[in-house]
């Protein structure tokens, strides 16, 4: 299913970073935040090579609660589609975190239509240091495909700023009720201000991938490696460098993402 790329997207959208769980902004830090990527991909399997672009706007409040708009630009296997993401995260008090997201796709069968995620969390211990995260969402495609599913998932605060994230999305798609599991793993060490160094794995089950002229995958297995560097370059702008490695039985691809951030 091309529904785990656009899946770890949301997720990324629900948990305020990409391909990890980042720590929180630290007091003071603005409430406004631009990013910009572009990317490019690198397909075997006499398949086409892809390309990205990305633009994030993020707004946080001095209360905690963190608006987001995202767009997303690609070209692969073949055809051009993205998507519209628009997510907002709420804290009611300081135990409690609420998310939601809504997403609005269009290109074909590697894109969705429509996508609608929610999510709770749950602060635990004195400072808050572990977190449990739970999350629905449902979406659906071209040709009548659909994918519905729950993400459940532990986040631990360690000291010297370390951050551990573990989970699994649970997913079913239709036709034919395929069922998919996809375990992952995140580790983000560093501070606001100055860097964060991100890595993500997650190996598992996917249920339909498209691939263009016809070609589909049905439930097979799949691995993932991601690596983020988010650098501070001045008090309020940087630049973001992400890579990943994909693979399946029947291709790998190598992807570079890079990008800027500043902030108002």
């Amino acid at each position: 299913m091309r529904s785990l790329c656009i899946a770890l997207i949301l997720i990324s959208t629900l948990a305020g970073g990409a391909r990890a769980q980042d720590p929180a902004p630290a007091a003071g830090a603005t409430a406004l935040n631009i990013e910009t990527l572009a990317g490019h991909s690198d397909v075997n399997g006499g398949l086409q090579d892809g390309r990205s672009r990305e633009a994030h706007l993020i707004w946080q409040r001095p209360v905690g609660d963190v608006a987001r708009l995202e767009l997303l630009d690609e070209h692969k296997f073949g055809s051009r589609g993205g998507l519209f993401v628009a997510s907002y995260t709420l804290v009611p008090d300081p135990k409690w975190i609420l998310a939601g997201a809504a997403a609005a796709g269009h290109g074909g069968p590697n894109w969705a239509r429509r996508r609608v995620d929610l999510e709770v969390s749950r602060k635990w211990l004195e400072q808050g240091s572990l977190i449990t995260r739970l999350a629905g969402y449902h979406a659906t495609y071209d040709n009548r495909r659909s994918d519905t599913g729950l993400r459940a998932a532990m986040v631990g605060y360690l000291p010297s700023g370390l951050v551990l994230e573990a989970g699994a999305i649970f997913n079913r798609s239709q036709p034919g009720s395929v069922r998919s599991v996809m375990p992952y793993a995140s580790l983000t060490q560093g501070q606001h201000g100055w860097q964060y160094f991100s890595l993500r794995v997650s190996d598992g089950h996917e249920a339909y991938q498209a691939l263009g002229q016809g070609q589909q995958l049905v439930d097979f297995r799949s691995r993932s490696v991601g690596l983020q560097w988010r650098r501070w370059l001045g008090q309020r702008w940087g630049f973001i460098a992400r890579a990943e490695r994909y693979s399946n039985p029947s291709y790998t691809r190598s992807t570079l993402d890079l990008g800027l951030f500043a902030g108002f």
